[in-house]
């Protein structure tokens, strides 16, 4: 699972784009098979992480491992907090040579359990058995799986289960502060149903057409990508397509160029395909600023930021708190016009 966006291209040249995404995200059936590498992740989850997980990792037919929930979920529920294994700077994972032998100091002082878990999961370098030596083995599995944490990338072994889906339940948030990277839901998840990301931009594919979508995700990620919303047929996928141009029409114009009535229709839009809730808290930021100081609307605004970031970040977050003040500064400025409405006229 790879979520930064253009990882080096000569390093993972060498991909075979013939494996299909089922885009199982249904109710997972209770007889499936789990293999070795399943169970033992189930364990290592439930010994080192969290005594009654919210999801557990099984193996999908043609999908490979993913994760599904255990209970069920509601947007703002905490999935997963973990700490980051792997943390590359960003300079140095531009240089594949030079990331290498970061990675290879940084493994060496990993744990036995933590380097096996790191290990376990997969490089989509389609590398030949008689190939020989790999210049690059620890990069392999880094450029697959790893993940933007803050201003770098980072390498988070059991969050990386989490699968792509255009049409996602779930988004990764980083907290820095915490030194954690937390898998965070966004819309209700039944138990038994896979817990999904969107690997795309907001602004870019991620809020695209199907041939657009399909094509990035072929192209950036070596597979055929069959979710719910890639499988809609008739006037759903119409009516999908058509909320996804009026998307890009907007977004063509930039945000901060909309008016309040589009910026609300944009927001709409990205509910109505499940979009990222980090996507529609950034443009709520905009209304916010955009509209009139005391207003209802501004007030309006704030109660929906503040709730979007408490659900994303959590109570204590940066995010909250600013939201918070922006909200405490529209109960003092409703507070003064309502004084002023109550204070007796002046004769002078």
């Amino acid at each position: 699972m790879v979520v930064i966006a253009h990882p080096p291209e000569h390093l993972l040249a060498e991909i075979e784009v013939d494996k299909v995404d089922l885009g199982i995200e249904l109710e997972i059936c209770p007889e499936l098979v789990e293999d070795s590498k399943c169970f033992d992740l189930n364990k290592f989850v439930l010994e080192k992480i969290v005594e009654s997980p919210a999801f557990k990792v099984v193996k999908i037919p043609c999908k490979g491992q993913g994760m599904v929930a255990t209970r069920k979920l509601y947007p703002g529920d905490l999935i997963l907090a973990e700490k980051p294994v792997l943390i590359v700077p960003d300079a140095i994972f531009e240089d594949v040579e030079q990331c290498e032998e970061f990675l290879e100091r940084e493994m060496n002082k990993l744990s036995s359990d933590k380097r096996e878990l790191v290990l376990s999961l997969t490089d989509r370098r389609e590398v030949q058995k008689d190939a020989g030596y790999d210049p690059n083995p620890y990069c392999g599995v880094f450029y697959t799986n790893a993940m933007t944490y803050e201003d770098d990338a980072a390498l988070c072994p059991i969050m990386a289960r989490a699968n792509h889906s255009c049409r996602p339940n779930a988004e990764f948030i980083s907290r820095g502060d915490l030194g954690e990277q937390h898998l965070v839901t966004n819309y209700v998840i039944n138990k038994g149903e896979e817990i999904t990301i969107n690997y795309m931009s907001m602004v870019e594919e991620g809020s695209d057409t199907k041939e657009t979508r399909q094509a990035y995700l072929r192209r950036d990620y070596g597979f055929q990508c069959t979710c719910k919303a890639c499988t809609l047929q008739g006037q759903e996928l119409l009516d999908d397509e058509s909320v996804r141009e009026a998307m890009k029409e907007l977004q063509a114009a930039g945000a901060d160029n909309l008016d309040p009535a589009e910026l609300e229709s944009l927001i709409s839009k990205a509910y109505h395909i499940q979009g990222k809730h980090s996507y529609i808290l950034d443009l709520f930021h905009i209304l916010y600023r955009s509209a009139p100081v005391g207003s209802y609307r501004m007030a309006e605004y704030a109660v929906n930021g503040f709730t979007i970031a408490v659900n994303l970040y959590g109570i204590g977050s940066k995010e909250a708190k600013e939201w918070k003040n922006q909200l405490d500064f529209q109960k003092s400025v409703n507070m003064m016009i309502l004084l002023d409405e109550n204070l007796p006229k002046s004769h002078f």
